[in-house]
């Protein structure tokens, strides 16, 4: 029987490196843009020139491989240095040069700043080759795990497991070692080897009892009541319902017209206070001003009446899902607070029954579970009360009282946009849940191979541009992907001036108190 016959390995033949990969490979896509761009001018030029030893790569090099790395599913420092040496295409972009795997995981670890430049600097690539519509955003947040197991993630609870755990092991070696000195049918040489096993077993409770007293200094240190001894800045975070997880909690801010993200930054929190961090930094990604109005869908995790106001005040029209009231066993349903009808005029409730509540006026805090203030409210009642036929359908206490946010006007018009515009919110699953299921389920990157928060969000910023690269070829294909890319003039001012006033909204939440010049001149001094 005849077989397909294969070249003989013994063969001579001619053929450059251009000849064996495609006219129209993504790996020539990679190349185009990276040659686009001045590196150093988003932070890439930091490469110390030795006299002495052996040149250093060009920073070029090591973007290319890793930029074909993470497109195709290759992000360990050490397959891509055993790709260097075996795949065609690695060897065409990086002209058969074959870095170490050290100098491979040194340069990720290194430019976390400049990875998120780079991102930016391809938001602002689709915005001029109009593949973004600048009018709605959807914002969700995924969880990646991070570098930190949970048996490395401690608090009060399990800190104080472990010391009960140690205080009853000694009490043990203890006692056996009384009961030694009791027994008479022991030898002197077995009663000294069992006392040698006691004093080695309590040593190492005493090594685990200073180790435990170190992590409880750090936790009392800290105001979020969880310490991770790998990787500090991770945090044990809820997944879903009762599973929980040592990991990063990413936040996506997705354009409607392609599905591409505008936005993505690494966080160790929940969803609740991340809303309009995440929406302010989508809008300059997009190069709008602060009069410009977006639609802004997020899921009910980023109903904060604080977060909903902040994005209403820079001209965002939110579209946030909420929790319907639950029912309570004593109160009919038309008595649930939201069938008081509130009077802004007169600050004053109406309830189903016809009475006036009136407040005082008087603020009241909300603690939250750190001993924070988390919003102030203000309460309404009315003497109407005592005498009301309908009483014991509203409430069992003396007076029904109904509680007021000082956020409640931005509540308000939040679900009233839900409620008049539903069909805006249904759109939001199939925004922003695209690109986190093509980075799980097609890429499988489901956790981060860095430690530390600024790490992890180059790194996630390197798969969020890869996502968008590779979604800009589906669309334009590839001809007119590399036509775009060809004629694109990159603005860098515009990236760097973004970048600086992230960092000056950052650093003055986290310092209220500090004048805004004093880091605008810090920021200036720093910025070579």
């Amino acid at each position: 029987m005849n077989f397909i016959k294969g070249t003989a390995r013994n063969q001579t033949y001619f053929a450059t490196l251009d000849d064996q990969v495609a006219a129209d490979n993504s790996v020539r896509l990679v190349d185009a843009f990276v040659d686009k761009l001045a590196l150093d001018k988003i932070g890439f030029g930091n490469t110390v020139h030795k006299s002495e030893g052996r040149p250093p790569y060009e920073p070029a090099v090591l973007l290319k491989l890793y930029l074909y790395g993470y497109l195709n599913k290759i992000r360990s420092s050490r397959k891509l240095e055993r790709e260097c040496a075996r795949n065609i295409e690695l060897q065409w972009l990086l002209k058969q040069l074959q870095p170490n795997y050290h100098t491979i995981a040194d340069f990720r670890k290194a430019h976390p700043q400049p990875l998120k430049s780079l991102f930016r600097l391809y938001v602002q690539f689709l915005g001029e080759t109009g593949l973004l519509g600048k009018n709605t955003i959807a914002i969700d947040g995924s969880k990646f795990k991070a570098v930190n197991s949970k048996k490395n993630n401690y608090n009060q609870i399990k800190i104080d497991k472990h010391r009960r755990f140690i205080e009853e092991k000694t009490n043990r070696y203890l006692q056996q070692l009384d009961e030694m000195d009791e027994q008479e049918n022991l030898t002197k040489d077995d009663i000294h080897i069992k006392k040698e096993k006691i004093a080695e077993g309590l040593k190492k409770l005493k090594e685990r009892s200073i180790k435990y007293d170190d992590i409880q200094q750090q936790l009392d240190a800290t105001t979020d009541r969880q310490v991770s001894t790998t990787d500090i800045d991770s945090r044990s975070i809820l997944i879903v319902k009762s599973i929980v997880e040592v990991a990063y909690n990413v936040q996506n801010a997705v354009d409607d017209k392609h599905n591409l993200i505008v936005h993505t930054e690494a966080t160790n929190t929940n969803d609740g206070k991340a809303l309009q961090q995440a929406a302010t930094q989508a809008k300059q990604n997009l190069n709008l001003k602060k009069e410009d109005n977006i639609m802004l869908l997020a899921d009910k995790g980023y109903h904060t009446g604080a977060e909903l106001q902040g994005c209403q005040q820079q001209n965002m029209t939110t579209h946030v899902a909420y929790k319907e009231q639950p029912s309570v066993k004593h109160i009919a349903n038309e008595f649930l607070s939201e069938n008081f009808a509130y009077d802004q005029p007169t600050d004053s409730y109406t309830c189903p029954a016809g009475a006036i509540l009136t407040s005082l006026g008087t603020w009241h805090n909300k603690i939250g579970s750190t001993n924070e203030t988390s919003y102030r409210f203000k309460t309404y009642r009315t003497n109407a009360c005592k005498t009301c036929p309908l009483k014991s359908q509203c409430t069992k206490l003396p007076k029904r009282i109904i509680h007021r946010s000082e956020y409640q006007d931005a509540v308000d018009t939040n679900n009233n946009n839900i409620k008049q515009n539903p069909q805006y919110y249904k759109r939001r699953q199939a925004i922003v849940e695209h690109p986190f299921g093509t980075i799980k389920r097609h890429f499988g990157y489901t956790h981060t191979l860095l430690k530390g928060l600024q790490k992890v969000n180059g790194e996630f910023n390197l798969v969020m541009l890869c996502y968008n690269f590779m979604r800009t070829q589906s669309i334009l294909g590839f001809d007119g992907m590399l036509k775009a890319l060809k004629t694109w003039k990159p603005n860098y001012r515009k990236v760097v001036c973004a970048m600086k006033t992230a960092r000056l909204q950052r650093i003055c939440r986290s310092n209220a108190g500090t004048p805004i010049l004093f880091y605008r001149r810090i920021l200036f001094l720093n910025a070579g």
